[in-house]
């Protein structure tokens, strides 16, 4: 793409800037290639900066003299541009329109960006650090069958499947599963030794198909008084028409140590449906109390969290009160499977409750598994609208219904959470790109882009999304789903009605102030007590008395 045939002027002046009810400010606009800045004509005042990868929506109206421009951003904040003339709004609408949305990932932002400073990458996700920081070294291994894609496009080319299932067993598995997708392990639960796996739907169709080498991955992760549990992210009765198209559930009979449940987590159509909703009411800011109430209410997005979080408590009381081993799945395995296993893991390992441990998460949860970031996130134009999905954002969301149940049990805030947010949607960092390790792989995305791990592990960042309240909580989480318990995510969804600070940030800022200086002190303390000792050892070799 040539980007300079695309941009008719670079220069916009005389522009006035809204944002929310609090910002207000006139200056000029230069179009670049991947971005729209604002620049204020008060030197005191901010820059605005945004991609337009980062643009949802633009309305346009047009008068005989002003003219106005409302961007709706992915971020879910909303923009209106001033203009004074029709020309200097219809140019600066088409110049976002043509570049906002690459038919290729290539021509994203990513691929242009060079910081000034460059972050070193931070620790990748290693395979055998897990294995044995689950204390399951001789019971799990690591397999390379999918060695260039070969076996499953969507799964890494390593994967952590039981210690004693040879490769070809998981060959005849993958023949078995949707997409080729395969048992493999997720999680071990070191208290009990129960196991957590994720896979796609079998292909047991109308006639009750088998695959003996399925059932042995199954089985083998089960001990002789041990039973099972294939947890179904679907509602039995979409179960039940998927089977007439092909896929379907376990047959019982193949799989008799194997109990079945069904969550009943919505489709995607139904997610994304119930997201515009939401994100219509929210941005609603001329209704009554209760005709905003209702809107909320009608959008049902509070059910799909809760609905999320009573699937995840399910795996964790088959794992952890019975001691069970569990399998989940729905259909593909990439969307409500990741949804669940991941939201799982943040319930029954403290590690995954710290900033580390939770980055890590969503690289092993996420990114490697194949959730299709690009197509659920509409990050090129080749998208379809059916196939976006707020699938990520509902994991987030429910993620922050346990921190604000659990407060001290997170060593980081929802800041954290609003992070990952932003950058899959719209991002300068490559990490999130393509629908899978083969996709990234296919764009070089290592080589060509930066990664979003390293700017996670930035101190600055850290400290930004460190919770000063944190206190390590070992015990398995148990978030209630009720209604009055199930709330709206407002520092997200209503970040356009926030003023420029929220009363949390000045707390949690005086709060970061404080732990600082206890730390400083804390490390005064620690030199005092060594120069001491050696004064005293000192001393002591001299022979002077103390």
């Amino acid at each position: 793409m040539e980007f300079a045939e695309l941009l008719k002027r670079r220069f916009v002046e005389n522009v006035t800037l809204r944002q929310g009810k609090f910002d207000s400010a006139k200056g000029n606009i230069h179009l670049t290639a991947h971005h729209l800045i604002f620049f204020p004509n008060d030197k005191d005042g901010k820059e605005l900066w945004m991609l337009y990868s980062n643009i949802s929506t633009m309305e346009k109206r047009v008068t005989g003299g002003p003219s106005f421009l409302t961007l709706r951003c992915r971020s879910l904040v909303i923009v209106q541009l001033d203009f004074s003339c029709v020309e200097d709004c219809q140019d600066v609408y088409n110049a976002v329109d043509k570049l906002g949305r690459p038919a290729s990932a290539e021509d994203l932002y990513p691929f242009f960006f060079r910081p000034r400073v460059s972050y070193p990458p931070s620790d990748a996700v290693n395979l055998e650090k897990e294995i044995a920081r689950f204390g399951a070294s001789s019971m799990l291994r690591i397999s390379t069958v999918n060695e260039q894609f070969k076996v499953c496009t969507s799964y890494p080319e390593a994967v952590i499947v039981p210690a004693s299932i040879t490769d070809e067993v998981l060959k005849r598995s993958a023949k078995f599963r949707q997409h080729g997708r395969f048992p493999v392990v997720a999680y071990f639960h070191e208290p009990n030794g129960a196991v957590l796996m994720r896979s796609g739907q079998p292909h047991c169709g109308p006639s009750n198909h088998r695959c003996a080498q399925d059932e042995a991955i199954l089985n083998i992760t089960l001990s002789r008084h041990r039973r099972g549990h294939i947890v179904d992210t679907r509602s039995h009765s979409t179960a039940k028409e998927h089977k007439h198209r092909g896929g379907g559930v376990e047959v019982e009979a193949h799989y008799p140590q194997w109990r079945r449940h069904h969550c009943g987590l919505e489709s995607l159509e139904s997610i994304q449906d119930s997201h515009a909703k939401l994100m219509d009411a929210c941005s609603d800011a001329t209704s009554s109390m209760g005709t905003w109430l209702g809107r909320l209410s009608g959008s049902n997005w509070l059910n799909h969290v809760a609905l999320l979080l009573q699937a995840a408590q399910s795996v964790v009381n088959c794992m952890d009160t019975e001691g069970g081993c569990v399998l989940v799945h729905g259909i593909a395995g990439w969307d409500t499977t990741l949804q669940v296993t991941a939201l799982t893991q943040v319930l029954l390992d403290p590690h995954c409750r710290t900033i580390a441990g939770f980055l890590h998460l969503v690289e092993r949860e996420w990114v490697l598994p194949g959730h299709p970031f690009s197509l659920r996130c509409g990050h090129t134009s080749v998208t379809s609208r059916s196939e976006r999905a707020p699938v990520f954002v509902l994991f987030l969301d429910s993620v922050f219904q346990v921190m604000r149940q659990y407060p001290c049990s997170f060593e980081f805030t929802d800041r954290l959470l609003m992070k990952f947010f932003e950058h899959a949607y719209s991002s300068e960092y490559g990490t999130f790109l393509g629908n899978s390790e083969r996709e990234r792989k296919a764009l070089h995305i290592t080589e060509k882009t930066q990664s979003v791990w390293g700017y996670f592990h930035q101190k600055t960042v850290i400290d930004e999304c460190t919770n000063p309240a944190y206190y390590q909580n070992t015990s398995v989480l148990s978030p209630s789903s009720a209604p009055p318990s199930v709330v709206l995510w407002r520092e997200l969804y209503l970040r356009l009605f926030r003023g420029a600070e929220r009363d949390e940030d000045v707390a949690l800022q005086a709060a970061i102030s404080i732990k600082r200086r206890l730390d400083t002190a804390k490390e005064t303390v620690a030199e005092r007590k060594r120069e001491l000792e050696e004064l005293q050892k000192l001393a002591s070799e001299k022979g002077i008395a103390a």
